[in-house]
């Protein structure tokens, strides 16, 4: 008898994994993608978009804003750690994106000379500036806990989290302090099963 309800299993899980590719060639997202946020933003080229844009590559996230001067340029200098130990093929079909948590001072034009400022812009890194509300629901659903101190630091999570091409979270690291080797081995993983 169990052996029967292990191969049924098994017939199920191979089922389950084979019908995954099937639901991206119909372009349906699956019910755990983060691009269900149905929210319009706009990048540091001013270019408004909505996260369902955003399929198609793998990307590490984070959520920053251009006036810290404590964690957010260690995030800064985590993430070009981390995509500069990737290789030349893996880093070319992923993607950072840092997302705002500073709508009111972060404008585009704001977010663009930043970038250039921290030699992000040659990098391919994508910055994302959305109202408050849609801030806070998007670092909601990936457990990023923010709030204000004061009249312009944020206190806030410094975690990064990576996004499969279809925007499910493959990763999250919760600190500054975990070990680069595990993000970098989810990335290689999932750069692969989007080859």
């Amino acid at each position: 008898m169990n052996r029967i309800k292990l191969a049924g299993m098994i017939c199920l899980l191979g089922t389950a994994c084979t019908a995954a590719p099937l639901q991206a060639d119909t372009g349906q997202l699956p019910d755990d993608s983060v691009y269900h946020l149905d929210s319009e933003w706009r990048s540091q080229e001013g270019t408004e978009l909505m996260l369902s844009e955003l399929t198609g590559r793998p990307r590490l996230l984070s959520f920053v804003y251009t006036y810290c001067e404590h964690t957010c340029p260690m995030i800064v200098a985590r993430l070009k750690m981390i995509t500069d130990a990737l290789s030349d093929s893996e880093r070319g079909q992923m993607q950072v994106t840092l997302v705002s948590l500073d709508p009111e001072r972060d404008t585009p034009s704001r977010m663009k000379a930043w970038l250039v400022e921290k030699d992000l812009e040659s990098r391919d890194w994508l910055m994302l500036h959305g109202n408050p509300d849609e801030v806070l629901e998007f670092a909601a659903m990936l457990g990023v806990r923010y709030r204000p101190m004061g009249e312009s630091d944020i206190a806030h999570s410094n975690m990064i989290t990576l996004l499969d091409r279809q925007g499910v979270v493959r990763y999250q690291s919760k600190g500054l302090g975990d070990d680069p080797a595990d993000v970098i081995e989810a990335i290689e993983s999932t750069v692969t099963e989007s080859e």
